[in-house]
């Protein structure tokens, strides 16, 4: 009977050797504020490009931290899918309590009789269906990973160049209010001498007055696209971020003709999203393949023999029918991602050739026709044929040009980006992550 003991507290000792003890793990929303807030914005005195910081983003955003936890779930079900069915071990008491009822006595037989152990076996097929569907899992984990890498990739070149163009916005805005002020100073003492009339000073006030109000609108452009990029980037609000206005984009020469049916032939088998919706549509297949796998009896050996019959699950009939159908859905579901990627292209092929010939107009017309019209006025005014006022309403006009123009290529090239990023040509840094998850 001590021996007997002892084996037992072996085998007590081997089967909670392997347990795990539960740590708690509170959060506290402030405490994740206090981190948020700690994470620094890049330090670069001279600037960062766009590629750096969509790199930079994509390593510090919580949005994309929290997608990319994802994988370390799917990676763990992949392993519980490959495990086998644990044995079972049960006692039963009826043959004791038999022995005591009918003969009013009871031996170690009736003990030992009553230990049963049991090992489910896995129906045929069902283990590798399980493995192959939770790798599928695991693989639309990484494109929806990718996914989201690829929109934030867009996003952040699209809020560089927004930046950058509020900011020189900003900078024209008060360049011409400085020059606003200069003549309306101006008109202010020539009234005191008697050289200028009221109704012409009051004029040149007001024409500042209306210069300040933009420079204010601009400022508070300037803000919300600093606070957005910095969204973007997972970095405080009011973090100050020198940007570098590198080359601007456009498209690969072997892309300069192209049109949109090509683009989206292309985009076929390069947008991430599209690459997700194909493998949401392989885990649907093992799925079908799983539920079919599950229609048969399930068998459990051991001491004994036990033989579970689907009879009441109508032989998984049901189960199986789910899974056609999700796998249905999923096939339509591509189709409709295909539908609209179509449409996005040509969307976006359409804006790009407006802001391209909106920027060819405005540099071939109006900046030389506004930059004329100046000169010419500069000559008036000397011969004594214009006013300071109307010069200066050309100036503005001029500055306005320019910064038309700055405006106009600022959305060219975002145009330019969401393009790319529709055709699938601007994914996230490195490439060879990209190709690998793609594969």
């Amino acid at each position: 009977m001590q021996k007997r003991h002892g084996w037992i507290a072996v085998w007590a000792a081997v089967l909670l050797g392997g347990c795990v003890t539960y740590r708690p793990a509170p959060i506290e929303t402030l405490d994740v504020l206090r981190g948020l807030e700690a994470i620094a914005a890049p330090d670069e005195t001279s600037g960062l490009s766009k590629r750096e910081l969509a790199a930079f983003a994509i390593t510090h955003h919580p949005a994309l931290s929290a997608t990319r936890a994802r994988l370390g779930i799917r990676s763990a079900l992949l392993v519980e899918a490959g495990l086998l069915p644990d044995p079972q071990l049960g006692w039963g008491a009826m043959d004791l309590v038999a022995s005591e009822i009918v003969e009013g006595t009871s031996s170690s037989l009736e003990v030992i009789s009553g230990f049963s152990t049991m090992l489910p076996l896995l129906r045929p097929g069902e283990r590798d269906a399980k493995v192959a569907l939770a790798e599928r899992e695991l693989e639309l984990a990484k494109c929806d990973l990718l996914t989201a890498e690829w929109q934030l990739t867009r996003d952040v070149h699209i809020a560089c160049e927004e930046q950058l163009v509020a900011e020189l916005r900003l900078a024209r805005t008060r360049e011409l209010a400085s020059l606003a002020g200069s003549t309306a100073d101006y008109f202010d003492r020539a009234k005191g001498a008697g050289a200028a009339t009221a109704i012409q000073a009051n004029l040149a006030r007001g024409e500042l007055l209306s210069i300040r109000l933009e420079e204010v609108r601009a400022e508070n452009r300037a803000q919300q696209a600093r606070q957005r990029l910095n969204a973007l980037l997972g970095i405080p609000p009011d973090s100050e971020l020198p940007l570098r206005a590198d080359e601007e984009p456009s498209l690969p020469e072997s892309l300069r003709d192209a049109d949109p049916g090509s683009l989206a032939e292309a985009a076929m088998s390069l947008r991430p999203d599209l690459v997700a919706r194909e493998v949401a549509y392989r885990a649907s297949e093992e799925g079908v393949r799983l539920a079919v796998a599950k229609q048969y009896p399930s068998i459990a050996i051991g001491t004994g023999i036990q033989i579970t019959i689907p009879i009441f699950s109508g032989f998984g009939r049901p189960r199986i029918r789910t899974a056609l159908a999700r796998r249905d859905r999923a096939a339509r579901e591509l189709a409709a991602s295909v539908h609209q990627v179509r449409g996005e292209i040509a969307a976006a092929f359409a804006r790009w050739t407006v802001s391209a010939r909106k920027v060819d107009l405005i540099e071939a017309e109006l900046l030389p026709n506004a930059e004329e019209t100046l000169e010419l006025s500069r000559e008036a005014l000397e011969a004594g044929e214009a006013t300071l006022l109307e010069t200066l309403a050309l100036q503005r006009a001029l500055l306005e040009a320019r910064t038309t123009q700055a405006e106009a290529i600022a959305d060219r090239a975002k145009q330019t980006w969401e393009l790319l990023s529709a055709s699938g040509l601007l994914l996230p840094e490195p490439k060879t992550l990209v190709e690998e998850t793609i594969r």
